[in-house]
């Protein structure tokens, strides 16, 4: 069979979410066994660490999290019943429809803590200086589109 370029793209895309798939896991595993937190989570806290004044509205956090204003919503409300105080709930001043949610210095520490376990899941998972410069390249063409 000859080889043909379309066969050899789909090959690379599911060897590439095999990989992403496998590396989630072990995130997963990891974040589970030493924090108690899921994937989704971690997440949630990263991205409210970056964000202005450490909080977003749940609106932001779908697209950033990657689930529906529900399961965001279910997110949070779980997170906040572990009673771990790493979240607040507020409504917006100006749109009493709003609900921003925002870190405290507990769920500041939680994140730090964890970035750096997620920091050494990854070095482990992708050692070889190669394999960064295609993860930063992966990453560049992500965000042309």
């Amino acid at each position: 069979m000859k080889n043909n370029p379309e066969n050899d793209l789909i090959a690379s895309w599911l060897s590439l979410t095999h990989i992403q798939m496998n590396v989630a896991n072990e995130l997963e595993a990891r974040l589970q066994e030493k924090y108690q937190l899921s994937l989704k989570e971690f997440y949630l806290l990263l991205f409210l660490s970056e964000a202005p004044e450490k909080k977003l509205r749940l609106q932001q956090l779908e697209a950033m999290v990657g689930l529906s204003q529900s399961a965001v919503s279910r997110l949070v409300s779980r997170f906040e019943a572990k009673g771990c105080g790493a979240l607040e709930r507020k409504s917006c001043d100006s749109d009493r429809r709003s609900i921003y949610t925002s870190l405290t210095a507990i769920g500041q520490g939680k994140v730090d803590r964890a970035r750096v376990t997620v920091g050494e899941v990854l070095a482990e998972s992708f050692p070889h200086s190669e394999a960064a410069q295609l993860l930063e390249q992966l990453a560049r063409l992500g965000q042309q589109q």
